[in-house]
């Protein structure tokens, strides 16, 4: 027969064996769901994507059945057919050029080539003819009129350099056949501008550095916001650049799909790609999931949670399992022996999750640059509100940093040497002298920027400053010794008003990675921290006034180039001038009050004024340790630490009382006199571990 007391822990244990339940539950459900919206909001960009390009193609091919149709069924004059392609040019924004190119003396017996061309950026008809000759086959740019020949259909070309337009562009070729005849009588082609298209898909584009994409059917990038990859770059490339690792050949040989993968830092990708509509060609768009879901702050604290339940089954297990034969004395120091131990477990493993995954975040208006193509998506993206606000748009100048070295001079102050470069574009040279500005120099600082060279290349100037400067951070101490340090270099230029913004040089690095360390000597000694990583990124700051610019009519946040030298602190020191100290003095307290007893015979206890003299003299150890603390942090907020300072001097203000109540009290019946105050005895260690478990979950998950 089970009695009442057991009838009780059963209920409990059943109680926390559903919360536990639940609480798996909702983490499994957590992860779940965010995956899946991170799919869903995926596949709706993509959708997006794909109705807008696919709605941009229609046009095109449509403008292509009707030109069709109007030369195949009326005789046009060549003057007729000149005015055709200029006005279907014209009618469409991203097409480039419209040509209508004929066969060997088809269009004029007595003449063998005709093909007027209209050159939208030239605002004017040319004749191809009088260019090169486009029915030679083994010239690799007149794919444009063979392609659609021999397949005798409709076809899009890859994207290559116009040798009539001089730019970047895709070409959808459409044969067209004049009465009575079997085979093509030529081919009407219309020439897309990838720039235009690019610069669509970067409209579409998720989050403040997604990116959306165009490739062919043989891999070859169509559409992208750098221009230059359109070229240069083909999917393999791209998918190694965005760590996607070996996805080209799926992409390829698969219609649609997605894949998530882990990038640095931990911050997961997604990348969705689908097949455009009536042609062989790909988009592909890549986004971070923190972009639309934020941060994963939720997860920790759902595993803490979760850990917490399962060491309550396990407490109440090891009460079951307790055997009733034992003495209550023995019972209750099992108990308290038992119960601490799992209350360090939990402390222990919010330490472990703060120490290894607490990394740099960076503000909620810090936008990460981790590659080319996230710098042009972020570029273009802040032209984009500039333009809508009737301003110029932003220059580039590519400014490149190395950090030699750095110290901290003080909590809040570091210093820094090194290098600072800056590729000054020739056209600027005449109106904007190359300079840089740190927003972040302390007052009493003693800046010195010394330019040591200046080499010049084909398109602009590399100008290379040598730097000794001191920077104010804001530091965020809260949860030291679990903090992480971001020493965080803003760099701009001088002149806000010029437009000009200063950009990672991304050409400077050979490899941008955070893990890769960019723009640091690694050689740098660090006695109390490890370097986790070094990223470019810009702040997005918002100088609440006009400075009497008109730059700022509307314009409510201004980009700042920031280089971030992510820090973890090493706990060594700290364990030892700290966390020790604190062990040893609660250690002997405990010792105090075990050894306390009334018992006339027991020569090894202590008396009262012993205990409150050992009290005094913990308080006066723990308090040079603490102010010790607060003179090499001297930060204004309180941190994580220096709660268990504040804990422990309540437990010593509590030691004196009890010793005081104990020793005078004369109710020998009392609860302080059980088993010579065993209760206070054995309450001691899981009282005072729950108090620390309770500041570190609120530090940490509040």
């Amino acid at each position: 027969m089970i009695n009442l007391r057991n009838k009780t822990f059963i209920v409990i244990t059943v109680v926390l064996f559903v919360l536990s339940g639940f609480f798996i539950y909702d983490l499994m459900s957590y992860m779940n769901d965010r995956e899946a919206k991170s799919i869903q909001v995926g596949n709706e960009s993509l959708q997006k994507v794909q109705s807008e390009i696919e709605e941009i193609l229609n046009g095109v091919i449509e403008e292509g059945a009707k030109l069709k149709e109007i030369v195949e069924n009326q005789k046009l004059t060549a003057a007729e057919v000149r005015k055709l392609v200029e006005t279907s040019s014209r009618d469409l924004f991203y097409l480039q050029a419209v040509a209508i190119a004929y066969e060997p003396y088809v269009f004029d017996s007595t003449k063998l080539l005709f093909a007027p061309f209209y050159d939208k950026r030239k605002g004017r008809v040319i004749q191809l003819e009088d260019k090169y000759d486009y029915t030679v086959d083994t010239v690799s740019t007149n794919i444009w009129y063979h392609g659609p020949l021999q397949n005798e259909g409709p076809e899009w070309s890859d994207p290559f350099f116009g040798t009539a337009s001089k730019v970047l562009v895709a070409d959808y070729g459409v044969p067209f056949y004049l009465e009575g005849s079997s085979k093509p009588s030529g081919v009407i082609s219309l020439i897309m501008d990838l720039k235009k298209l690019g610069a669509k898909m970067d409209s579409l584009a998720i989050g403040s550095t997604g990116t959306a994409m165009i490739f062919s059917e043989s891999g070859h990038v169509v559409a992208h916001p750098i221009s230059e990859y359109i070229l240069d770059v083909d999917l393999q490339s791209m998918t190694e650049e965005l760590g996607l690792g070996d996805m080209a050949d799926v992409m390829l040989l698969t219609k649609e799909g997605y894949t998530e993968f882990t990038r640095y830092l931990g911050r997961t990708v997604y990348a969705f790609y689908a097949e455009v509509p009536h042609v062989q060609w790909k988009t592909l768009v890549v986004f971070n999931s923190e972009d639309l879901l934020g941060q994963a702050e939720k997860l920790h604290f759902k595993l803490i949670r979760l850990c917490h339940g399962l060491s309550g089954i396990v407490f109440m297990l090891f009460l079951f399992i307790l055997s009733p034969k034992a003495s209550i004395k023995r019972k209750l120091w099992s108990t308290s022996v038992f119960l601490s131990l799992i209350i360090v477990t939990n402390i222990m493993v919010m330490w472990y999750l703060n120490l290894n995954f607490n990394n740099s975040r960076g503000s909620n208006n810090e936008v990460f640059i981790d590659s080319r193509t996230s710098l042009a998506a972020f570029i273009n993206s802040e032209n984009q509100k500039v333009s809508k606000l009737g301003l110029q748009k932003f220059i580039p100048v590519a400014t490149g940093i190395f950090v030699e070295e750095f110290e901290f001079r003080d909590s809040y102050n570091v210093i820094i040497r090194g290098e600072v470069w800056q590729k000054w574009p020739r056209h600027l040279a005449r109106f904007y002298d190359a300079a840089i500005r740190f927003p972040q120099e302390a007052l009493a600082a003693r800046t010195l920027i010394t330019k040591f060279s200046e080499q010049e290349d084909k398109n602009f100037v590399t100008h290379t400053w040598t730097v000794k400067v001191m920077l104010k951070m804001p530091f965020d101490y809260s949860k030291y010794p679990f903090d992480v340090r971001d020493v965080k270099i803003e760099i701009m230029y001088p002149d806000v008003e010029s437009g000009i913004l200063l950009v990672p040089d991304v050409d400077g690095y050979s490899d941008i990675f955070p893990y890769s360390f960019p723009g640091i000597n690694r050689d740098i000694y660090l006695n109390d921290s490890k370097l986790l990583s070094t990223q470019f990124s810009f702040n997005l700051v918002n100088f609440h006034d006009r400075f009497g610019n008109k730059r700022f009519n509307g314009l409510n946040q201004f980009p700042i180039m920031k280089y971030s030298i992510n820090l973890k602190r090493r706990l060594l020191n700290v364990m030892v001038m700290n966390i020790i100290p604190i062990s040893v003095v609660a250690a002997m307290i405990f010792l105090i009050f075990y050894s306390l007893t009334k018992d006339e015979d027991d020569k090894s206890g202590v008396s009262m004024m012993g205990a409150v003299q050992s009290s005094a003299g913990f308080f006066f150890v723990l308090l040079v340790a603490h102010i010790g603390l607060r003179r090499r942090l001297s930060t204004p907020s309180l941190t994580y630490i220096e709660s268990f300072y504040l804990i422990m001097y309540v437990i010593l203000a509590l030691l004196a009382i009890n010793v005081v109540a104990f020793t005078k009290s004369k109710n020998q019946s009392g609860l302080l006199h059980y088993e010579d105050n065993l209760i206070v005895k054995v309450s001691y260690w899981p009282v005072l571990l729950f108090a620390w478990m309770i500041i570190t979950l609120l530090v940490f998950y509040n």
